[in-house]
């Protein structure tokens, strides 16, 4: 993956915390632990193949560049990543690393509180009204993830591989019903599938989700 993070902009687990939050009030879609975990391992690792932090095969995902990112999150995966005693076989990678999830979701939500995206009231967070919408980057306006999602789903607009990253997420999750209204849930996952097939993104870029979307659904499983 070539599409490194842009200065200022948000990470992949930044916005995957942003699907995760309801639109009413500031709470938190609930969902179980595992899930919760392996979601943000596995948004944090997208994160660092989108900066070509690390490399993959068929068989074990591995680090290219242990070098510092400046996100205390994505830092603490990249040196679990790296650590020489860690099986990095990649249909177990998340599962040995599922215990960082709370960490690379804490670490998001205190980027977020920082940035003035959302803000911390009587121990829950809340939206911040004043700025729902994110900062000007590359020359337009970063609109607010879900309805960028929708437009990808519903409305014919192309995704990137962020987009795709996301989306991967949020099905792989079980969270895509939040995001989309029910009644065009079918057709919103028709268009995943189809993106699953075409070129869009590249076939590394694809090759490197499906392998991750199993080792989310191994390491959410686990213990079942």
């Amino acid at each position: 993956m070539t599409t490194g993070e842009r200065s200022g902009s948000l990470t992949v687990p930044d916005e995957f915390l942003l699907l995760t939050l309801k639109d009413d009030g500031g709470a938190f879609i609930d969902l179980p632990l595992e899930t919760h975990r392996a979601g943000f391992v596995g948004a944090a690792l997208m994160e660092l193949a989108l900066q070509d932090r690390l490399d993959y095969d068929t068989t074990q995902v591995w680090a290219v560049d242990p070098a510092a990112t400046g996100s205390e999150g994505l830092d603490r995966v990249l040196a679990r990543l790296s650590a020489p005693n860690l099986s990095n076989r990649s249909e177990q990678v998340i599962k040995r690393m599922i215990d960082l999830g709370d960490e690379v979701r804490d670490a998001s939500l205190n980027r977020l509180c920082e940035r003035g995206i959302l803000v911390e009231a009587e121990g829950r967070v809340l939206w911040f009204l004043k700025t729902r919408r994110y900062p000007v980057t590359d020359g337009r306006e970063i609109r607010e993830v879900k309805l960028r999602l929708l437009e990808v789903l519903l409305h014919g607009k192309l995704p990137d591989p962020r987009d795709v990253c996301l989306m991967s997420l949020a099905e792989t999750c079980g969270i895509i019903g939040e995001i989309v209204p029910q009644s065009d849930l079918a057709a919103a996952r028709d268009r995943l599938a189809k993106f699953a097939r075409m070129e869009l993104i590249g076939q590394n870029v694809r090759q490197y989700l499906q392998m991750l979307q199993r080792a989310m659904i191994l390491a959410i499983h686990a213990d079942i």
